[in-house]
């Protein structure tokens, strides 16, 4: 199983849970060092853990390319591709290859990543075991921009339109459209499903600090964040439980026994109803589909 996004928060605890059941789990991590002392500290808890660092950063095309082709030298089965990675409000900024790098991190580099380890997937699906395709969205989907998601890299680029609350909001609404164009797309009945964690204690919470501080004055901002973080910190879940809902889509009896596909979950794996605004927009999900194709080509 692979988990990209490995080494801290929703992905560590849901690569430890893996782990800790007899899972060989390749953790996705953006350096080497990231990932081997993930496997140590998921081995301190877990002696005879089967873990094994993949570099995998999402920000570059070369690094996702090149993760893809170490892990099929190595292996040739791939039960469950667990795609958690994100980046969350961060400013506006560009990946190594030139897209918006909130939509570039959350949704292009994991389309890139799929569809580079899809026949893996594909070909290690049973009848008895489908392999599993998870895709970690959040509610935040809700909150896009008034079109859902942006169509063109004109438009996903222009700074001057740029906001980081509905930038994050578009990545994961695209994330939730791709999955449920992808579960109509695969074959050897793979199901694909994403989830939305809950508010999760993680990394991607120093984004808000960050701008609290920088939007206060200096003598205030570091007190205010440290307080909001706190209290952000006391209401949210430990990623231990938020990954439940993650791990639910990736390997449970009960999904597989039914053919779950297509669906999206809330804590603590639910099946709810995502966004009825773009969600249930086919038109929009098969032209993100296009765009994400036409973005990860070979220039």
């Amino acid at each position: 199983m692979i988990v990209t996004g490995a080494n801290s928060g929703l992905g560590l605890a849901t690569a430890t849970h893996l782990a800790s059941k007899g899972a060989t789990v390749i953790l996705g991590c953006r350096s080497k060092a990231k990932g081997v002392a993930t496997a140590k500290e998921i081995r301190t808890l877990h002696p005879k853990a089967l873990l094994e660092p993949l570099v995998l950063d999402l920000g570059s095309f070369k690094s996702i390319r090149d993760a893809a082709k170490e892990f099929k030298i190595q292996h040739n089965k791939l039960d469950s591709l667990i795609l958690n990675a994100g980046i969350a409000l961060t400013p506006f900024g560009l990946t190594e290859d030139g897209i918006e790098q909130q939509f570039g991190v959350n949704h292009v580099g994991h389309f890139l990543l799929t569809s580079l380890l899809l026949p893996t997937v594909q070909a290690s699906s049973t009848v008895e075991s489908p392999s599993t395709v998870v895709v970690v969205s959040s509610m935040a989907h809700f909150a896009s921009y008034p079109e859902g998601v942006h169509t063109s890299l004109a438009a996903l680029n222009n700074k001057e339109m740029y906001a980081a609350d509905n930038a994050y909001g578009q990545s994961k609404l695209a994330n939730v459209l791709f999955a449920q164009e992808l579960a109509m797309r695969v074959k050897n009945g793979v199901l694909v499903n994403s989830v939305h964690p809950g508010g999760v204690i993680s990394n991607l919470l120093r984004n808000v600090a960050d701008q609290i501080r920088t939007a206060l004055p200096a003598a205030i901002g570091p007190h205010v964040a440290a307080a909001v973080i706190a209290t952000i910190n006391s209401m949210f879940w430990d990623a231990e439980i938020a990954a439940l809902t993650s791990l639910y889509a990736a390997v449970s009896p009960e999904l597989k026994k039914n053919k779950t596909t297509g669906a999206y979950f809330h804590p603590i794996a639910r099946i709810n109803k995502p966004c009825a605004k773009h969600s249930g927009n086919i038109t929009l999900q098969k032209a993100l589909w296009e765009l994400s194709e036409i973005l990860i080509a070979p220039k």
